[in-house]
């Protein structure tokens, strides 16, 4: 299951804390963008499953071009990750503003 990802090497209680850090982080990232965005967002949970997604696809990213995920490496994983996941927001805001319009 994990081999897709390229997650099968690393332990799993590595890989929980990896979900936690998504799950709350994607919780309060939705929180603030549905404040910020109001009506042009996707709510709460869509926001949320939004940012969690993006953040997985900057992870898989990071480990497709740099390698292995090393606990040094953390802060380069967050910020990565939340980068893909503002951009993935930003965009499809402005596709929903677009579609809609």
């Amino acid at each position: 299951m994990y081999h897709l990802p390229g997650l099968g090497d690393y332990p799993l209680d590595m890989i929980t804390w990896i979900g936690i850090a998504l799950v709350i982080g994607g919780g309060l990232i939705g929180h603030l963008t549905d404040a910020v965005m109001g009506d042009r967002g996707f709510g709460v949970a869509g926001n949320a499953f939004l940012a969690i997604l993006g953040a997985l696809v900057g992870i898989y990213a990071r480990t497709a071009l740099f390698g292995r995920l090393y606990s040094q490496d953390l802060m380069i994983t967050a910020i990565v990750a939340a980068a893909t996941a503002t951009g993935m927001l930003l965009l499809l805001g402005i596709a929903k503003h677009y579609v809609q319009d």
